[in-house]
């Protein structure tokens, strides 16, 4: 028996209520040759039992179960060691694989094979079905390289990878959340992650999805992740100044707006001085650094328009240090 081209894998924990949409958006792609292997992290509904059915119905499809819950990390790896595709395709069991998603990403693997991972666009739903946002990242990947020292940008279940390039590098931290960001940096830095501009997943909005729970965990251990990349990245150790300094202007937070517009000015020294970088790669890091300085003066200013900035001449002053800020107070 020849071994499948993609393995689709899952991790989930009392998934009952979407689990067995996220499998009939796998069994709807055009593309055909793949097994999927869906990890229960210990779940305490009918989750197990739904993935069992669906198993019977179609033999591609494998439960494997954890006794205890670890969290979707620790869970995904346990799938890795048993991966038989050249290729591992992540999906969330609360998201759904857009129609032909399988059969694009395939084909961006094999024609860029500098690549060894790509990520994607997505959209949200919430639990009316209504369609919201697209989420997009930068399409170029020297960009998103400096852009996630800002955010974390694209979402796990558009991830494609190698499974080699995954095993090589040992699977996932074993820690319970923030992992999807580290493997982003860590593929980001060597050069490995391409990114395709369209959307790869739609992203299900509910009260249960694991993002809206453990909030101050979650960024914690974001942080952590942050500082270790910004160090490879730069050279630079960071303080926990410095790290929340960046993390407010990174999400227009309220802080004190002079530090955190030094820190992006940091962080645009360092990205200029990057030889990779094309022209049109420089232009899209400035509009990107004036629209983080635009939302952290009107952001501060709304909360505290007192004292986010003290005068006139405060505002002209940070202007100045920042040679795109005037145009973008101006020009949206």
């Amino acid at each position: 028996m020849t071994s499948p081209q993609i393995t689709v894998v899952t991790a989930v924990r009392n998934g009952a209520a979407y689990i067995e949409e996220t499998i009939q958006s796998v069994q709807a792609q055009d593309f055909f040759d793949w097994e999927y292997i869906i990890v229960d992290d210990a779940s305490t509904d009918d989750t197990p039992a739904i993935v069992e059915r669906a198993g019977k119905a179609d033999s591609r499809i494998q439960l494997l179960r954890r006794s205890d819950s670890a969290g979707p990390y620790v869970a995904a790896n346990d799938a890795l060691s048993l991966c038989a595709g050249k290729y591992i395709f992540r999906t969330d069991g609360d998201d759904i694989c857009p129609p032909g998603r399988f059969s694009r990403q395939l084909i961006f693997m094999q024609e860029h094979p500098q690549f060894r991972a790509s990520v994607g666009f997505w959209q949200g739903f919430n639990q009316r079905g209504m369609m919201l946002q697209v989420v997009t990242i930068p399409h170029s990947p020297r960009v998103f390289k400096w852009h996630l020292l800002l955010r974390s940008a694209s979402i796990h279940s558009t991830a494609c990878f190698e499974t080699a390039a995954l095993r090589e590098l040992g699977g996932y931290v074993p820690v319970a959340l923030s992992q999807d960001y580290r493997m982003w940096c860590t593929l980001a830095q060597r050069n490995w992650l391409g990114i395709i501009p369209e959307v790869l997943s739609y992203v299900r909005f509910h009260e249960g999805r694991s993002t809206n729970q453990r909030t101050d965990l979650q960024r914690t251990l974001a942080m952590g992740i942050l500082r270790d990349y910004w160090r490879e990245l730069t050279g630079e150790h960071l303080t926990s100044e410095e790290i929340d300094d960046l993390w407010a202007v990174a999400y227009s937070l309220p802080h004190d707006v002079r530090r955190a517009l030094r820190m992006l000015e940091r962080w645009e020294q360092h990205w200029s001085q990057d030889p990779a970088l094309t022209s049109s790669d420089r232009r899209e890091l400035m509009k990107l650094r004036d629209l983080r300085s635009w939302k952290m003066l009107r952001g501060n200013l709304r909360r505290q328009p007192f004292n986010a900035l003290t005068s006139v001449s405060s505002l002209r002053e940070l202007s100045a240090s920042l040679g795109g800020l005037r145009q973008a107070l101006f020009s949206r």
